[in-house]
């Protein structure tokens, strides 16, 4: 699974959002880590177009961006390959 630290030290990253062409380019810092549990079969709830995990206490401090409210990350791939949130 893919860390903060890794996240930071592959992908352009200002104010939170990744700026890297790719992906994940313009998502929020935290998707790529969620992808990947999601792609690792980690996912709480997947309907074949989106994904949702749960956001845990551990996660909220790796990511700070989560805020205190949020529950869940909603994601999919779009049919150009972008990963984005919902």
């Amino acid at each position: 699974m893919l860390t903060r630290k890794e996240i930071e030290e592959n992908y352009e990253v200002e104010n939170g959002r990744i700026r890297s062409p790719g992906a994940f380019e313009g998502e929020a810092i935290y998707l790529p880590y969620f992808w990947s549990q999601a792609m690792e079969g980690f996912a709480d709830r997947d309907d074949g177009k989106t994904f949702t995990i749960f956001i845990t206490k551990e996660d909220k401090k790796l990511f700070p961006e989560l805020g205190n409210r949020r529950k869940t990350v909603k994601m999919y791939q779009t049919e150009q390959g972008f990963i984005c949130e919902r």
